[in-house]
């Protein structure tokens, strides 16, 4: 994918771009197999680890009226197809293959939340903050789950911290659907109008 809007079309590598945050952030090698290890106690909780994160929307007017009927009820039909791409979302994160099309599946994601299909265009976009939140919000179950059913908790700290690298590497991606990446370049003293304002103190 690198054909829809300026930004995305620079950034066509995702695989490498996503290689390039795994090493920004610090995710190793030793810390990719450490999610895979703990991944059974997360998957034996899918179904909760799922419905806990739409119960939470559903709290939010500005993020309920994703998953509401016409007549104001919630689309428990629509919640229920969430919940099954979520927990795709959950199987590719235990593979994590950088070099696979994870990464697009990722960008797809982004892409959707970010530019509505005609069928619910009247809602307009997902705003980029609840998928912030969202991430947020797993990241801190995954925590919690991972502290309560390891007996090892320096291990459990550390697969915490492996699986929110990684998260931080896939939310770099989703949100990639949302973001332009033309930088701003750095102007020359003088050249509009004075120079650039220093920062106090």
């Amino acid at each position: 994918i690198g054909t829809v809007g300026e930004g995305v079309t620079t950034l066509a590598d995702w695989p490498g771009r996503m290689r390039e945050m795994a090493e920004f952030v610090g995710l190793s090698a030793e810390e990719r197999e450490l999610i895979r290890e703990t991944s059974p106690l997360l998957l034996k909780h899918a179904d909760e680890l799922t419905a806990a994160i739409y119960d939470h929307f559903l709290k939010f007017p500005d993020a309920a009226r994703f998953f509401l009927t016409e007549e104001g009820e919630v689309d428990q039909e629509r919640i229920d197809r969430r919940k099954h791409s979520l927990v795709r979302w959950v199987l590719g994160s235990i593979d994590f293959d950088i070099e696979g099309d994870f990464s697009v599946f990722l960008l797809a994601i982004g892409l959707v939340h970010s530019h509505p299909g005609s069928h619910r265009a009247h809602l307009g976009s997902v705003p980029s903050r609840f998928m912030i939140g969202t991430m947020s919000f797993a990241q801190t179950a995954f925590t919690q789950l991972l502290l309560e059913e390891m007996e090892d908790k320096e291990t459990a700290l550390r697969a915490a911290v492996a699986w929110n690298k990684q998260f931080m590497v896939q939310l770099d991606v989703l949100l990639a659907g949302y973001v332009t990446e033309r930088p701003i370049e750095p102007e020359r003293a003088g050249t509009s109008g004075g120079e650039i304002p220093r920062e106090n103190g």
